[in-house]
């Protein structure tokens, strides 16, 4: 049974110690601890140790690590894990650049190492994705995704606004979500245009991104955005035979909802409009893809086989991150700024 640490700074942190602390109660893992440099409750996580710094934990307490801190940090810890032989789950995104994150893979191999892509466990996309894969949408031909950040009147002061602690804007945090999703879809996208603003919270960052990618017949277009106001996610996939169209993912966003639909359903001789022909799912307002996510990868570092099935990419693997981060990378060409990626 794998003995994990999580090396966790804030809320995401958190959430991580609390997914595999239920793992353990269930009997599937067990915590060996947390690392973070502020102290927490000794009776919390069902009493298991905490360490201030990673540098505290003797190598045999544990047999994996998950990574969750801020951006800047998060390489060097994965490197230090990685050189003790021991598996990591890392949060996004894998690096700051093509060349960190290409650096991390190889330091990654012959581990079963993942990148925290948690959207891919998002029950809609999942069905969506099944559903693709069985042929039932047909062709792919579009595909459209909007993931915009409300903010607050401090936003600025966080450091995922600070390009020497993040690494970027809204490229990196959140944009990679939404470009693994499209590259689960169709790994063959290629960039043909990008653009981004700057400037509303004067730190540098690039605050509203949008991204054109296609391969064949298939456009795909990316929009991730700090200044939208409204928390918003969306996405939408037509194909030849039908179409999908994924609303909400819990919490402030909305319930997370997808319908289906076939194209011209309304021509059923049955007088419907399109949007009564469509199939509809309503997965309420929780999200407990960060946990299912965790289940995914507890049950690989205790040896089972890969085994996806229809819409299940799996876990995250570093070499899907590194797929990523060149994206990243030509994006950032594009636009201009992000960390140095020579």
């Amino acid at each position: 049974m794998v003995r994990i640490l999580v090396i966790g700074h804030g809320l995401i942190g958190r959430q991580r110690a609390n997914a595999v602390a239920a793992r353990a109660r269930a009997g599937q893992c067990a915590l060996a601890g947390t690392v973070d440099p502020q102290p927490r409750a000794p009776d919390l996580y069902g009493g298991a140790p905490h360490f201030a710094q990673f540098a505290d934990v003797a190598p045999d307490r544990y047999d994996a690590a998950v990574i969750a801190v801020p951006h800047h940090l998060a390489g060097g810890l994965a490197r230090a894990v990685l050189a003790q032989g021991k598996p990591v789950l890392v949060e996004k995104p894998l690096g700051l650049s093509g060349a960190e994150a290409r650096a991390l893979a190889g330091a990654a191999r012959g581990t079963a190492s993942f990148v925290g892509y948690n959207y891919r466990f998002l029950p809609t996309f999942r069905e969506a994705a099944a559903r693709i894969q069985r042929g039932e949408v047909g062709a792919l031909r579009s595909i459209d995704m909007l993931l915009g950040h409300g903010g607050n009147p401090r936003s600025a002061e966080g450091w995922k606004l600070d390009p020497a602690l993040a690494g970027g804007g809204v490229i990196l945090d959140p944009g990679v979500h939404l470009f693994d999703l499209l590259l689960c879809l169709e790994p063959r996208l290629g960039l043909s245009h990008a653009a981004a603003t700057r400037g509303f919270w004067k730190t540098g960052i690039e605050e509203d991104f949008a991204a054109i990618l296609g391969h064949g017949d298939l456009i795909a277009t990316a929009r991730v955005s700090h200044i939208r106001w409204i928390n918003t996610f969306r996405i939408e996939i037509g194909g030849d035979a039908g179409y999908a169209i994924i609303e909400g993912r819990g919490g402030s966003y909305g319930a997370q909802t997808v319908r289906f639909g076939k194209r011209w359903g309304w021509n059923d001789g049955s007088g419907r409009a399109q949007r009564e022909t469509e199939e509809a799912h309503d997965f309420g307002a929780g999200n407990d893809s960060l946990d299912v996510e965790m289940a995914a990868v507890i049950d690989r570092w205790n040896g089972a086989a890969p085994n996806p099935g229809a819409g299940d990419p799996g876990p995250a693997t570093f070499d899907a991150g590194v797929k990523v981060a060149e994206l990243c990378d030509e994006m950032y060409q594009r636009i201009g700024g992000g960390p140095d990626r020579r």
